[in-house]
């Protein structure tokens, strides 16, 4: 009796031992929203999604997380995201952010990501990558004004940005290829060697020092600006991360130069976060960004 009454106190012990989880950082002030859920909606959404694979050649770990805005005010998330993988050589990730403004955009994003897969176009050659990523972004807003109409809506209302990277890997193992493709503000960006480079254009560096960033496509949007399509291509090697992001982070990334700092330090480490972690470093907080979160993270391995 004395044995197991001592082996009951030495457990306990142990479980006492182990350390609280640790709140999220935060960046400059603290914001005066707590990090945690408020009501429930009415529509019922997860408050996150936490996603991850291992592939040949690739890791991969997601998380779409609604933004303490939403939560205090207990409205849905309304980014969404998606990952499928064809059990060869080609990966497709996405994310989506609905228009804010918009009551049903979380059903646009939503949709933007799960008929993805199946209107994903071949990418046989770069000369041929303009022509099939109008060609996949045109299917999709198709998508989206067939759902609108079965719902009732105008297809404004389910409003949202997207954005697809679709990366292949190479015959011979050596690179794998990145086709990324967008039509609004989300953003996609290469780390190698614990710096980041933005994949497109607009995010230059006076926006990354801290001064406003270019609004050019803040307002295109699925299903109506489906012509107006950007397309890039990112060569990842051993050592590179790609990272696909809404602009729920991507507006702290361009202009809090210590979530840039910090997320490259994290994310430039030997081996990537387990799910829980990387769910946790993204979770952080800085003063006014209180937006959804959606990060896709794809590490060459």
């Amino acid at each position: 009796m004395e044995q197991v009454q001592g082996a009951a106190r030495a457990e306990a012990s142990g479980a006492d031992a182990v350390p609280a989880f640790p709140e999220p950082l935060v960046f400059g002030r603290r914001p005066r929203l707590l990090s945690r859920p408020g009501p429930l909606p009415q529509v019922r959404r997860p408050d996150t999604e936490i996603d991850g694979a291992d592939l040949r050649g690739l890791v991969v770990r997601a998380t779409s997380i609604r933004g303490d805005a939403h939560r205090y005010f207990g409205t849905p998330r309304q980014d969404a995201m998606g990952l499928w993988h064809d059990g060869d050589r080609t990966l497709l990730a996405c994310v989506a952010d609905g228009l804010g403004s918009k009551e049903r955009s979380h059903v646009g994003a939503a949709t933007a990501c799960e008929v993805a897969p199946d209107r994903l176009p071949g990418l046989s050659s770069p000369t041929e990558l303009g022509t099939a990523a109008r060609s996949f972004i045109e299917n999709i807003a198709r998508e989206i004004n067939e759902r609108a109409a079965r719902e009732s809506v105008t297809p404004d209302q389910l409003s949202t940005t997207f954005l697809a990277a679709v990366v292949e890997e190479s015959p011979d193992g050596s690179r794998h290829r990145a086709h990324i493709m967008r039509v609004g503000d989300c953003g996609a960006w290469h780390l190698y060697k614990g710096e980041w480079a933005p994949c497109f254009a607009e995010a230059d560096g006076d926006e990354a020092d801290g001064g406003e960033a270019v609004a050019t496509s803040t307002t295109r949007a699925l299903p109506r600006d489906f012509e107006q399509v950007e397309v890039v291509t990112v060569d990842l090697y051993p050592g590179d991360m790609l990272l696909l992001s809404t602009d729920g982070l991507d507006r702290p990334m361009l202009l809090v130069p210590q979530v840039r700092k910090q997320l490259a330090e994290w994310w430039s480490r030997p081996d990537p976060p387990s799910l829980p972690e990387f769910f946790w470093q993204m979770s952080f907080q800085a003063k006014t960004y209180d937006d959804d979160r959606t990060a896709v993270c794809i590490w060459r391995v």
